[in-house]
């Protein structure tokens, strides 16, 4: 969104009046929620626009930008015009389109012309990647480890929890939530992936090491960064945290999945972990000890409904915080 309104009105020279550009659109989104009374129930607005209620926090804090098809949704249903959304100046009535007309005519022509050639190309290198794919999976299916190992990636693992509709974690300093700097904390990898399940209804429950109190500081930075994106009715009712009464051993991450979302959406990563998926939809794993590896372990079954006997009666020995 920025690049493109901005390339088209702003001169070479004109950076620094881009950036207060850029700062003027969160602002004037935000007094635009303020004015229609918006402020305490966005929901209308999140349903104009098919976005969650953190992405619409996110582009009032300029986190990120929105795509042009959520700006025209945006200046269609606040009634103001794109100019005046995005820079805070109303378009001018007398304002000429004609060479703006002109150029995507221009542009649509220049297109069309190579779309033959495009599509040529495109389909010869469909069927050079599918030669190479077909290649690799068979050196995969031959490996006596393939698949079997049992190792789920960071990135698998958070595309596993977008389908997420109950998590148990016991979490030995809450690391992929909150990051702590210098300046203060910030939202870790997994925090939007929390907060977004959140906002659809999901449960959480964190369990965190006790006795250590230094940990209730962790806490309180992750329930004000998730509150950031979905309000703090949502993480009251929805996200616990207590710390365990003795020191956990390791970490555990106990998900109940939306099997029938995960096996239409993201079939090869539902194949992966079928063979420890049960039947109630539950998943385990156990969180890497240490720092050089990027895997978590799962569990079979049977050691994913003993740790979540386990996690239970953890949970009700621990402390609320």
């Amino acid at each position: 969104m920025g690049g493109s309104l901005q390339g088209a009105a702003d001169t070479p020279a004109s950076n620094s009046e881009g950036s207060r550009r850029e700062v003027k659109f969160g602002q004037m989104l935000e007094s635009l929620i303020e004015r229609g009374g918006y402020n305490r129930n966005r929901k209308k607005i999140l349903s104009a626009l098919d976005i969650s209620a953190a992405a619409l926090s996110q582009y009032v804090r300029e986190q990120t930008r929105p795509s042009f098809g959520k700006l025209l949704a945006l200046a269609d249903f606040f009634d103001v015009s794109l100019d005046y959304l995005v820079y805070g100046t109303p378009t001018s009535s007398l304002t000429d389109y004609g060479p703006f007309y002109r150029y995507v005519d221009h542009a649509l022509a220049d297109v069309q012309a190579r779309g033959s050639r495009h599509s040529a190309v495109v389909a010869r290198i469909g069927r050079v990647l599918a030669d190479r794919i077909n290649e690799v999976a068979a050196e995969l299916a031959a490996a006596p480890t393939a698949t079997r190992e049992g190792l789920l990636q960071d990135d698998e693992m958070l595309r596993l929890e977008r389908y997420c509709r109950r998590a148990d974690i016991l979490s030995m300093d809450l690391e992929f939530d909150v990051i702590h700097r210098e300046q203060g904390t910030a939202a870790g990898r997994f925090l939007p992936v929390v907060a977004a399940n959140l906002e659809r209804g999901a449960e959480y429950r964190f369990l965190v090491p006790g006795p250590d109190r230094t940990m209730e500081t962790t806490v309180e930075a992750c329930r004000g960064l998730l509150a950031d994106q979905v309000g703090g009715d949502r993480v009251r009712q929805s996200c616990s945290f207590r710390r365990t009464a003795s020191p956990p051993l390791v970490g555990v991450v106990l998900l109940k999945l939306d099997r029938v979302g995960l096996r239409a959406e993201e079939p090869a990563l539902y194949w992966q972990i079928s063979d420890y998926l049960g039947e109630d939809g539950w998943l385990g794993c156990i969180i890497r000890p240490n720092n050089d590896s990027n895997s978590d372990m799962l569990m079979d079954p049977p050691h994913a409904r003993r740790a979540r006997s386990s996690f239970e009666a953890l949970w009700s020995t621990g402390v609320p915080i």
